[in-house]
């Protein structure tokens, strides 16, 4: 459904539409308040009335954008990253000043608008890089201002069929740290279904499927569905939650087709698709039933994922130019809409998409800073396809290779037990204090974390857990959301490490890269896990050569890295292991070891 994570509803619907508002228009304005949607876009900012649907629908999240000719992003005034982040910081100053955004308007001290976009589809994705890394200089600049004034940036909003995630992790790296809200355009013709099932029923492309998908075809989620693909495809693996997706316009339009096809929607009394396209040439316009059928379809795809808030109907009030009448959804869509919807429980809040699996090919960790008085320490390029796994005999444990641990966190909200055990895809057995059994799957509410799980605790007395040959009884008040986080540490003393120097020597200049080989076994009959692994050296400096591995019983984890140092003199080298999950690794010292013997380098002018 939806995971509430920064935007909170009262209620939810069996839908997740809402409306893309291009003008003061009344009749929008009257099924505003007829339907009561979650999500509202808008180029208009009628003050009055913004104000009173923010007060008839306290958890509406309202979105405004404001007009502007020419785009500008810096290209046409410099093309530098400098002229970039000017023209973000004024776009934003621009929309500040809005009548509507002034502090006399707030209601109960809070704006009257959730969030603002800034530019609107300014490019495909085929631009080269250097024009789309400004781009990225003017979200960031744009968004960093907009958060200071208390308004949530929505980054993108590219048209229709644009974008990958290799592609936005790549050149968008600010974008993707600074904001939570990512919008997407999502269109097609004369179906909105059309390019996603011939995906899904042609020819097999391995290389295009993404995490996720239904693995037939190529994965489909070219056009509509298209969020899919480029989330699924490095980002959420790299960034979990973290981003909050808004469809901030859909529909159907000619113009996916391209070439002379004109950008006109369902009521279109003319086919501008070329004669010699199949699959493009219907009757036009579209019979109402058929394009509600579509979004009938598209609606039961996006309630699938929780990380999806909401999407625009292009558009819902139309105003600005005559063919956007051709888009309008007041009416027969709307009364459809209306007919169709349903208000659900305050237990569907919570939702059910798991962030998906790593990808075979990962890049190098972030690096952990321990001391800003460190030399510059440049990290080698090396991937983790270098790491491989030998078995050799393991020694009988004399004691377990692991202790589990937990913490509490009483909430808000429902009476809720909610937990996370660090790994996905295990049992979870809960017995509440009534004698019920849940057996739940670890993974399974991955908005809890990666090993997240859910049960209700409404029953006052002590809920016994138990998983992973792991038993835990927990006395709970019936009354109060909990939240419980086990953490699995394993005992340092259960593996055996050797670092030696790949090339046989120890001497260096300043700035050549330093490789070292790395061997830990585990000597238990135990899986050991561990959060984050890396090189240390002498001045502080820590580098992430590896994180959330495991070692099997009995077999030895081999990986290479290098580091280059940046100035002359004699460091010493170590392997250091945290043996805690990995966000335990970074906001605490426990579970963390240093190995003996260390190499030492000696780096000469």
């Amino acid at each position: 459904m939806y995971h509430q994570k920064y935007h909170k509803f009262n209620t939810l619907y069996n839908h997740k539409y809402g409306f893309h508002i291009t003008g003061p228009r009344q009749d929008a304005f009257d099924a505003v308040f007829r339907l009561r949607p979650k999500v509202v876009k808008t180029l208009d900012f009628s003050v009055e009335v913004m104000k009173r649907i923010r007060q008839e629908i306290p958890d509406v999240f309202l979105i405004g954008r404001l007009f502007v000719h020419p785009q500008d992003f810096g290209q046409l005034s410099g093309g530098t990253a400098e002229a970039a982040r000017k023209k973000g910081v004024e776009m934003a100053e621009r929309i500040l000043r809005e009548e509507v955004n002034r502090d006399v308007h707030h209601i109960n001290g809070q704006p009257i608008f959730h969030a603002w976009e800034s530019l609107n589809e300014v490019f495909p994705e085929w631009t080269d890089e250097n024009t789309q890394k400004l781009y990225d200089e003017y979200q960031v600049a744009f968004g960093q201002k907009m958060l200071a004034a208390g308004f949530e940036p929505v980054a993108f909003n590219f048209g229709q069929g644009n974008g990958n995630g290799p592609q936005w992790l790549k050149l968008y790296p600010g974008t993707l740290e600074t904001y939570k809200y990512l919008g997407f355009h999502e269109y097609d013709w004369p179906t909105m279904d059309r390019l996603h099932q011939i995906g899904l029923n042609g020819p097999v492309e391995l290389h295009n499927r993404v995490p996720g998908g239904e693995g037939r075809g190529n994965d489909g989620m070219w056009r509509c569905l298209r969020y899919r693909r480029v989330m699924n495809n490095g980002i959420r693996q790299q960034y979990g939650d973290k981003h909050t997706i808004i469809i901030t316009e859909c529909g159907m339009t000619q113009g996916v087709w391209g070439g002379p096809s004109l950008d006109i929607g369902p009521w279109a009394k003319e086919c501008t698709v070329p004669r010699d396209i199949p699959g493009g040439i219907v009757a036009t316009p579209i019979p109402v039933d058929d394009y509600w059928q579509s979004l009938l379809w598209y609606n039961s795809e996006l309630m699938k994922d929780d990380f999806v808030m909401g999407a625009c109907l292009f558009v819902t009030g139309a105003s600005g130019k005559p063919e956007w009448d051709t888009f309008e959804h007041l009416g027969p869509i709307m009364d459809r809409l209306a007919a169709f919807q349903q208000v659900l429980g305050s237990d569907f809040l919570t939702g059910t998409s798991p962030v998906p699996e790593p990808l075979a090919v990962a890049g190098a960790a972030p690096a952990v800073a321990l001391s800003e008085a460190a030399p510059v320490v440049e990290a080698a390029a090396f991937t983790r396809a270098t790491a491989t796994e030998v078995v050799e005999p393991a020694a009988a444990p004399s004691k377990p290779a692991s202790r589990w641990t937990y913490t509490l966190t009483p909430g808000q909200g429902l009476p809720l037990l909610v937990g996370d055990i660090g790994v996905k895809n295990e049992r979870v057995t809960v017995v509440k204090p009534d004698g019920v059994v849940d057996q739940l799957t670890s993974g399974s509410k991955p908005e809890h974390g990666q090993g997240g799980f859910e049960t209700y605790a409404n029953v006052p007395g002590a809920y016994k857990i138990q998983f992973m040959g792991q038993n835990f009884e927990i006395p709970l008040s019936g009354q109060q959301f909990t939240k419980i986080v086990f953490n699995q540490m394993a005992d340092p003393d259960s593996v055996q490490v050797t670092i030696n120097f790949r090339d046989g020597r120890n001497t260096y200049a300043v700035g050549e890269k330093v490789f070292v080989s790395m061997q830990v076994t585990n000597i238990t009959a135990e899986p050991v896990p561990f959060g984050i692994l890396g090189l240390l050296t002498s001045t502080g400096q820590f580098q992430t050569s590896w994180d959330n591995g495991v070692i099997q019983p009995g077999q030895t984890f081999r990986h290479e890295d290098g580091l280059a140092f940046n100035a002359p003199g004699v460091y010493k080298l170590q392997l250091s292991i945290c043996f805690s999950r990995k966000d335990a690794c970074l906001s605490s010292d426990e579970g963390w070891k240093r190995f003996e013997p260390g190499l030492e380098v000696v780096v000469q002018p």
